[in-house]
């Protein structure tokens, strides 16, 4: 994963899941904070860099039968566990990831000003 803007920013590897996670994480949990209260499904879309907080039940229609599956089991043990799912998608690779991730008191987000 580069590091530039987010256009340049693509997801092939896992690695580079975890690197765009964790640039933007920060953000996400601020996002999420907003509308905890409804427990939303988190997803982040490449190359925009656009951070989105869905209703589950409206997230989880959007997916396959098997990728719901696969939500239905990490959601609820997300939110036994006080984390929240958070998806990134990459429109231009065409690959969807997710992963747990703890909910966080956050006060504030680091920004980084790109040319």
């Amino acid at each position: 994963m580069k590091k530039t803007n987010g256009s340049d920013m693509k997801m092939s590897t896992n690695e580079d899941f975890f690197g765009i996670l964790d640039r933007y994480i920060g953000h996400v949990q601020i996002l999420y904070k907003r509308y905890a209260e409804k427990q939303p499904i988190m997803e982040l879309s490449l190359p925009s860099c656009k951070i989105y907080a869905y209703p589950y039940a409206d997230y989880l229609k959007t997916l396959s039968k098997k990728s719901q599956e696969i939500l239905k089991e990490e959601y609820y043990t997300a939110i036994n566990h006080n984390k929240m799912v958070v998806f990134v998608r990459d429109n231009n690779e065409r690959v969807l990831k997710s992963c747990s991730v703890p909910i966080e008191e956050i006060e504030f987000a680091e920004y980084e000003m790109l040319e």
